[in-house]
């Protein structure tokens, strides 16, 4: 028997059990699932709608094109699928109970992409943890910290804390606190860190900065100053916001004084010495 009259024979063992329908079906699954992650990658690139959400949708689109491919490949080839279902629909059943924690992530999940407080790409801030948004999920959000770590965080823990969106807004304030000599003349203070504000491009005229007195502390008055700028630039604009201010403090004579501490040593009496 040669090779070919074997592959009638596979073919015909294949075509009679339903195995060629059960391929046919999970390569059509598989096309779908590649058309639908393409048509989301384009809406993704449209910027139209929020990219977790069109992330979500798509995966909820290829696991149900792979449920229904996989439930036809199998009916093909002569398997009671509403059996399986059953039993699987009370295993299910029982291990909803037994992760109640999962099920409390997954509805806290769904209610954060819903109110979209924050997106991917952002930076916030919830119970002690920092960094980026990566990715959100319906059970977790991961955040890439400023040191590279990945942080899990799990939905539930969103929805009960406050969370702190340090981007989400176009514009953000950066705030310094200074204290000057007790000697400064507060009127030339504010003229000099207004023109510094000026003098530096990036930093807004809209909202206007204030300068704030805060209070009278132990070597120095206190001030608070607050300028805006975008905030993709704040990192790197507070910084050269900072070294300008020194070098402008140092050229018009404005001292920033260091706490000074007086430290009195009591003087023991004079031993006297005995007489005969």
């Amino acid at each position: 028997m040669d090779w070919m009259e074997q592959s009638k024979i596979i073919w015909a063992h294949m075509a009679t059990h339903g195995w060629i329908e059960l391929i046919v079906y999970l390569a059509l699954g598989w096309i779908l699932c590649t058309v639908v992650g393409r048509v989301f990658t384009g809406l993704e690139n449209t910027k139209r709608l929020p990219t977790q959400m069109l992330k979500l949708l798509s995966r909820a689109l290829k696991g149900i094109i792979c449920a229904i491919a996989l439930i036809q490949g199998l009916r093909a080839l002569g398997i009671d699928v509403v059996s399986i279902l059953g039993a699987a629909g009370v295993m299910g059943v029982a291990i909803g109970f037994a992760s109640q924690t999962s099920l409390s992530n997954l509805i806290s999940g769904i209610f954060l992409i819903s109110e979209r407080s924050f997106k991917i790409g952002d930076y916030i801030r919830v119970e002690g943890e920092e960094g980026t948004v990566e990715s959100i999920n319906l059970l977790s959000v991961f955040l890439r910290r400023p040191d590279n770590a990945l942080v899990r965080i799990p939905c539930e823990s969103l929805i009960k804390n406050p969370v702190t969106n340090i981007t989400g807004s176009p514009r953000r304030r950066i705030d310094l606190d200074v204290g000057v000599d007790y000697s400064s003349d507060l009127r030339k203070v504010k003229e000099v860190i207004l023109d510094v504000i000026k003098q530096e491009s990036e930093l807004m005229d809209d909202p206007a900065p204030v300068v704030m007195f805060t209070g009278f502390g132990d070597s120095s008055l206190n001030l608070r100053i607050g300028a805006w700028c975008k905030t993709e630039v704040y990192h790197g604009l507070r910084y050269r916001f900072a070294t300008a201010l020194l070098e402008r403090f140092a050229k018009e004579g404005i001292n920033i004084p260091f706490p000074i501490r007086t430290v009195l040593q009591q003087q023991s009496p004079p031993q006297q010495t005995p007489t005969e």
